[in-house]
């Protein structure tokens, strides 16, 4: 696996330090699973906050979706272009996931439950070739790229990248053609379709 596209240093260090909603935080640790070099850059933020730690009284954390100390145990994953229950990122498994139910033609959705977020967490499935209207955001979407890939005006999104998006982001996202893609998101606000086409799709969808 190639990662090419990897959290901010800004996400890394918010997802280090705990300071993330746990939505966020479980795409992000799924993210750093995948990916040795994110990981490595996790363990350096963990290094230099605990260094200031250890002046200041200490503060009882809450456990995110990946344990921190595990991270240093996880080698750098391999994801099945197909994936099964068992190729699923360790950070997923303490969360209870719903059933694939279709959104569109070659295109479904499965929830992930996690509660007390602010986000709405959940897996996104697209057939090969399907191109996704042109649509941009009021709040966060951040990604990670499970199996096979896609592509949009900010580049080319294989397993293990990070796709960080905003409310500036605008985007078309075509499917690769031969893999498809599955992909775990965390997003806040709404998704908002643009052009004749997307006004037509935007009651129907619900994500």
């Amino acid at each position: 696996m190639s990662v090419v596209h990897r959290a901010s240093d800004e996400t890394l260090a918010a997802f280090a330090a705990g300071r993330l909603d746990e939505g966020l935080a479980l795409v992000v640790a799924a993210h750093v699973e995948l990916d040795g070099q994110s990981r490595r850059r996790v363990q350096e933020f963990q290094a230099i906050q605990g260094a200031i730690l250890d002046a200041a009284e200490p503060v009882a954390m809450t456990a995110g979706p990946l344990d921190p100390a595990e991270l240093r145990s996880l080698p750098d994953a391999g994801v099945a272009p197909h994936l099964t229950e068992a190729d699923l990122p360790h950070a997923l498994r303490p969360y209870a996931l719903g059933p694939w139910r279709p959104i569109g033609i070659r295109i479904a959705m499965r929830r992930v439950e996690v509660p007390g977020s602010e986000s709405r967490v959940f897996m996104l499935r697209a057939g090969p070739g399907i191109a996704l209207p042109h649509h941009k955001h009021t709040g966060l979407e951040w990604t990670t790229i499970l199996s096979g890939a896609y592509e949009h005006e900010y580049g080319r999104y294989a397993a293990g990248d990070f796709d960080e998006a905003d409310a500036e982001h605008e985007h078309t996202p075509r499917v690769d053609p031969v893999e498809g893609c599955t992909c775990l998101v965390a997003m806040t606000g709404n998704v908002l379709f643009q052009g004749w086409l997307g006004r037509l799709l935007q009651p129907l969808v619900r994500l």
